[in-house]
């Protein structure tokens, strides 16, 4: 059960223009971004007085503050607009990690062409997670991806935690659970897929498990005190906006609170602060905001992958291209899982830059589904909702002349591609094309010239090449409901 009806309990307390509000870890201020002449600025709301402070006075752009452990310093993101671009010939441009320090005043802890944003330090306040696109090339074309970084309190080397390798791939916010071990942020896994918010343990930097609400948009997670539940920005069908949502990640359970966006709770549990996007919002938050102990998301991914394969087209060293009838059995709906599989020998075209292996064709979906090649790297392709494409991409980059199995699979929720022996990739969804009423299954490269098909498959189930994704129930054992 998944509460979502919107409580109104509680009339909420204007606090002023600002958005991106955090509680000291105190409670008695507020650190937020304000605009000012059309600059975004950082500054510090006494609560008790109403007194505002400036934290950042330059000519820049300053956002997305962020609180010491301790209180005696904030992080934020600064940067000029208008020397951003990739395309900035000179200089060293783009946006900046600054920390504040109660007596020492601003330093800037990373530099470089590069966007850093969204910062929030470590438990113990010696690091800075932040998200940065210094994963991108600096060609345009490829400069649209961001990962998680993490750096040193006063700089110093980089780890780089959350990779991004593909274009359109991106996270947002990472924050640190209260207890060390966890990290929430959003992320967004590609082209037309929805932002969420997923989980990962510090110690397994690769075990990232989804935990909001199927369907949903979802960003800015920040943790309660307790570590037992985590607030957020969500948008499920049927809210009136953005709206403040409460989950408990363990379970899966999540109650929509109020609209509004950028959720913070106070360190006492008692306040939860939020914004409309131009202005701060105060109000009582407590046990009657939380999801009940029977408000259990049941992990249907799991019942996905222990249905097992079942084949419903296998051909051998196939003649392509070749055009083959597909029966009722390649119905697959819109939530069926199914999966399309091809061991190829690849050998790369100069132009065009597409090379298709398996492409099944339905009423109303010419490539209903395409597994395929794009400027070397193996992608899988469906259609959403609305009959527009949308895809999952492999990281791994084929080199000519080797053989690889490639697997593409669809579920109700998540695209897949799978290289054999290699990292599996996701895209997540809300909506995809029904895929009910199955024409013809085209076998070979229909553009970019010809490649070697060893073998080709399409089935049911999960494929038994392919390792499951960490599941919720898996990602928190042991640790109970809390």
């Amino acid at each position: 059960m998944i509460m979502t009806t919107c409580v109104v309990l509680f009339a909420a307390a204007l606090l002023g223009e600002g958005t991106c509000g955090v509680y000291s870890p105190d409670g008695g201020k507020i650190a937020m971004q304000r605009v000012v002449a059309g600059k975004s600025r950082v500054g510090v709301l006494d609560r008790a007085s109403g007194r505002f402070a400036w934290v950042e006075k330059g000519t820049g752009n300053a956002a997305y503050p962020a609180w010491s452990p301790s209180g005696d310093a904030i992080v934020y993101a600064y940067g000029n607009e208008t020397n951003t671009a990739w395309a900035a010939k000179d200089g060293d441009t783009g946006y900046h990690l600054r920390v504040w320090r109660h007596g020492s005043g601003v330093r800037e802890i990373t530099t470089g062409r590069f966007r850093d944003y969204m910062p929030s330090f470590s438990h113990d306040g010696n690091r800075i997670f932040f998200v940065s696109t210094r994963c991108a090339s600096p060609e345009v074309f490829l400069a649209t991806r961001s990962g998680v970084y993490s750096i040193d309190a006063d700089g110093g080397e980089l780890a780089y935690l959350v990779p991004s390798h593909v274009n359109d791939e991106g996270a947002g916010q990472p924050v640190v659970s209260p207890d060390g071990k966890m990290l929430a942020l959003a992320q967004n896994t590609g082209f037309r897929s929805t932002w969420r918010i997923v989980c990962m343990r510090l110690s397994e930097p690769g075990s990232i498990c989804t935990v909001s609400l199927k369907g949903q948009s979802a960003y800015a997670p920040r943790w309660t005190p307790d570590g037992r539940h985590i607030v957020y920005t969500g948008f499920s069908k049927g809210d009136p906006g953005w709206c403040v949502y409460v989950l408990n990640p363990r379970t899966g359970g999540a109650r929509r609170i109020c609209e509004g966006r950028n959720p913070d709770v106070h360190p006492s549990g008692a306040f939860l602060l939020y914004d409309d996007g131009k202005s701060l919002y105060e109000r009582p938050f407590g046990t009657g905001d939380l999801p009940g102990a029977d408000e259990v998301v049941v992990d249907e991914e799991s019942r996905l992958y222990d249905e097992p394969e079942r084949l419903v087209w296998r051909a051998e060293k196939p003649d392509y291209p070749a055009t083959v009838p597909m029966t009722e059995a390649f119905n697959f709906g819109t939530d069926r899982t199914f999966f399309v599989r091809a061991k190829v020998r690849y050998t790369p075209a100069a132009s065009p830059r597409f090379r298709h292996f398996l492409t099944g064709e339905y009423e109303g979906a010419k490539l209903g589904f395409e597994l395929f090649i794009d400027h070397g790297l193996p992608k899988f392709g469906v259609r959403d909702g609305d009959g527009a494409y949308m895809g999952a991409v492999s990281d791994m980059v084929l080199e000519a002349g080797h053989e690889y199995v490639l697997t593409g699979i669809r579920t109700s929720s998540a695209l897949y591609i799978h290289v054999e022996g290699k990292s599996l990739r996701e895209m997540r969804f809300s909506a995809t094309y029904p895929l009910d009423r199955p024409i013809r299954l085209e076998v070979g490269p229909t553009v970019g010239g010809k490649g070697d098909i060893l073998l080709g498959e399409v089935g049911t189930g999960w494929p038994a090449n392919v390792p499951h994704p960490i599941t919720r129930t898996k990602f928190f054992a042991g640790e109970g409901a809390k």
